[in-house]
């Protein structure tokens, strides 16, 4: 921020040339085409192109899609302007919006393979709640949208646009329009598969989030007919009308990026997002046991050294990273202070696990405070409260209310320091922290301690805490959170709901549908986290057929692998099971052939260096049998591959081929070994391309 208002006759000079008129200036990039001799299978960026307008508006053209008479919105309206400059700025152009109480200024720029669009704001006492430099865009050219969730359950995915028909009698409320909201990134998609994808690098701050909606309208008797009917669409940033430092702020840039392929242009994007943004994507995938599942609250020192015994006896051994004590020692809130279940407290048992070779690991909900807890009765100055000073309750789903610690009080900051110093000084070097949205608490309808910054910088200021306490080399792995803020922290992210070992919509299926349609930041910002796998017999609904098809779609995927299970109470062919799940130590992702395609399946691919082959999954996460064929070419880019059914230990030849037909039961998959020449997959081959004998000999020298 400045140290000075920016004033009207300051805000003239910086736009040099064009000011005695109001002026059209096009600017001319070439935007991305394709010939005949040019395959289109084949990845590429190209250059959009700015079209000012006399009247302050500007279009963005991108081949097919073209988002029409774009401009600045304050809390959801256009601003009024009473005057408009142009002009040139240093990457592009500049528009200059002179109001009643302040100016907005945008620069749309024009970057090395991308474009963006910047703004500032002056001469206001505060922030809008919420500020689009691009905003009632008219939207031409795109089919399909790109949606990606806030956090922890999405809803993500890649849709069309509601189209109404006279069969959607009158005019009921809520039956024509509707409204989606995206965050951290947004793609637009034509029927040609033009892409633009949408975010910014900076998450620190605010949050970004782009719209899409439409403005309906009917005609007829009975309002029968649909009529003319305009989608929209505006990105921007909830700037929580803080007040402004010096009357000023200027906010970070939404870039866009034009590619020719929906899957790799957001990729692309989230590579950017992750570099700009310092994401941990190189440490170690994580191969851990988790208590929650399978004890829940229950888990104790005593069950803690039956786990690391039966570990011990288990040969080959299972070769985890870390046991993670999850939510089973304290009131919420109270730390620190350890129920029954702990006599000893949690230093002894972080030394029984680190003795075994493996990381100690704690749950942690730092924002969360149970009504029982020592903390809520002697501290309820330190919760988020209502405009009348009461705690809001954040959760009443459960016997005791819970409520939210107000991140910005002082106290609160110390507590959380000395909260996570403590768990590291007991050598805990795994952490996973849960329910962090109850952190993130907009401005609208509370009173905290500071009232001068928005939600997201309170929240980053308890994750640099977080961070700091826990050291570098502590992997951080977080559930129910929001994505954006959280880049740069974490090293894992849990992306869906708890599967709760049962097929249903509202837990495996959207585990599914999370994991595939979130896999392209999946090592990029960090490892996805698609819940715990289960193989036992005891407390778990799912069959045979749904467990392998779950532990399969996780180990292919290529993020964190982790299970609840007793490994006392499974069978040598479970055992063998979890073995094929080993993943590399360096993060490795599956692609998604038919991202965006109309197959029935889910098709996953991993690629394996030495020797060259695929490890090829296709899932059937419908209720029907499904009968489906796939071309080897849009696979995996040969004509031709041997190709093996194949489970750890055992494969059968199917032969050489240039297509593959399956027929899956519902909710069954199964598992293939792509390579060019006839050799069967090694017997310890790993799903991930692990040889274990190599491993193994390892260990025992």
């Amino acid at each position: 921020m400045t140290k000075k208002t920016i004033e009207r006759r300051n805000f003239l000079k910086l736009v040099g040339t064009g000011i005695g008129s109001l002026l059209t200036i096009p600017y001319y990039s070439s935007a991305l085409e394709y010939t005949s001799t040019i395959s289109r299978n084949r990845f590429k960026i190209g250059k959009p192109q700015w079209i000012l307008h006399n009247d302050g508006t500007f279009d963005l053209i991108a081949g097919s899609i073209h988002l029409k008479n774009c401009r600045p919105t304050i809390d959801g309206q256009s601003i009024f302007v009473r005057n408009t400059f142009m002009g040139d700025s240093p990457k592009g152009k500049r528009i200059i919006y002179e109001l009643d109480r302040g100016f907005v200024m945008l620069d749309l720029k024009i970057n090395s393979g991308s474009i963006s669009i910047g703004a500032e704001l002056s001469g206001m006492s505060r922030a809008p709640y919420y500020f689009c430099p691009l905003g009632e865009a008219v939207v031409n050219g795109v089919k399909h949208y790109f949606k990606q969730g806030q956090g922890l359950g999405g809803p993500s995915g890649l849709y069309e646009f509601h189209k109404p028909t006279a069969a959607e009698f009158g005019n009921q409320l809520g039956e024509q329009a509707w409204s989606y909201d995206s965050y951290l990134t947004t793609g637009l998609i034509s029927a040609e598969n033009d892409t633009l994808a949408i975010g910014t690098y900076e998450h620190h701050d605010f949050i970004q989030k782009s719209t899409l909606y439409n403005r309906p309208h009917r005609r007829g008797l009975s309002d029968r007919y649909p009529d003319v009917e305009s989608i929209l669409f505006e990105t921007g940033f909830v700037t929580e009308s803080i007040p402004l430092k010096d009357d000023f702020i200027k906010l970070p840039d939404i870039y866009i990026f034009f590619g020719n392929k929906p899957y790799e242009t957001l990729q692309h994007l989230a590579w950017n997002i992750s570099e700009q943004l310092e994401a941990r994507k190189d440490t170690k995938t994580s191969y851990h046991w988790d208590s929650a599942n399978e004890f829940e609250h229950e888990f104790s020192h005593e069950h803690l050294t039956k786990l690391l015994t039966n570990l011990d006896d288990i040969d080959p051994t299972i070769m985890l990273d870390a046991i993670l004590i999850n939510d089973c020692y304290s009131v919420h809130g109270d730390w620190t202070d350890y129920n029954e279940r702990w006599p000893r407290g949690l230093e002894p048992a972080a030394r029984d696990i680190f003795q075994r070779g493996y990381r100690a690991g704690i749950w942690v909900a730092p924002f969360m405070v149970s009504e029982e807890s020592k903390l809520f009765k002697r501290h309820k100055n330190w919760l988020i409260r209502d405009l009348e000073g009461n705690p809001i309750p954040e959760r009443n789903d459960s016997e005791v209310p819970h409520y939210a610690l107000d991140g910005s009080h002082p106290e609160v900051q110390r507590y959380i320091e000395k909260v996570f110093r403590s768990y590291r000084k007991m050598g805990f070097t795994f952490y996973k922290t849960d329910f962090m949205d109850w952190g993130l608490k907009p401005t609208i309808g509370i009173d905290r301690y500071d009232k001068t910054k928005t939600s997201v910088q309170i929240f980053t200021d308890i994750l640099n805490i977080i961070r700091e306490e826990i050291g570098a080399g502590s992997f951080w792995t977080t559930g129910s959170s929001p994505y954006a803020p959280m880049i740069g922290y974490v090293d894992a992210m849990r992306i869906a709901n708890s599967n709760q070992c049962r097929w249903t919509e509202d837990g495996i299926q959207n585990m599914l549908q999370e994991s595939y349609n979130t896999q392209y930041f999946n090592n990029v910002f960090w490892q996805n986290d698609l819940d715990v796998i289960s193989f036992q017999n005891e407390n778990c609904e799912l069959t045979p057929t749904e467990k392998n098809s779950l532990a399969n779609w996780i180990g292919i995927m290529g993020g964190v692998v982790s299970t609840s299970d007793r490994f006392s109470s499974l069978t040598e062919e479970q055992l063998d099971n979890w073995r094929l799940l080993l993943p590399q130590e360096r993060p490795q992702s599956a692609t998604l052939p038919f991202w965006g395609d109309s197959q029935k399946c889910k098709v996953a691919l991993r690629r394996y260096r030495s020797p060259k082959a695929w490890g090829l999954l296709i899932l059937n996460d419908t209720e029907q049998t499904v009968t489906e064929s796939y071309d080897f070419p849009e696979i995996n880019e040969e004509n031709n591959n041997w190709v093996y059914e194949w489970k750890l230990g055992e494969s059968i030849s199917l032969g050489n081929l240039s297509q593959i037909t399956v027929t899956l039961q519902k909710h069954e998959s199964k598992l293939f070994y792509l390579t060019n020449g006839k050799d069967n997959p090694p017997e310890d081959l790993t799903m991930s391309g692990i040889r274990l004998k190599k491993i193994y000999k390892k260990q025992d020298s």
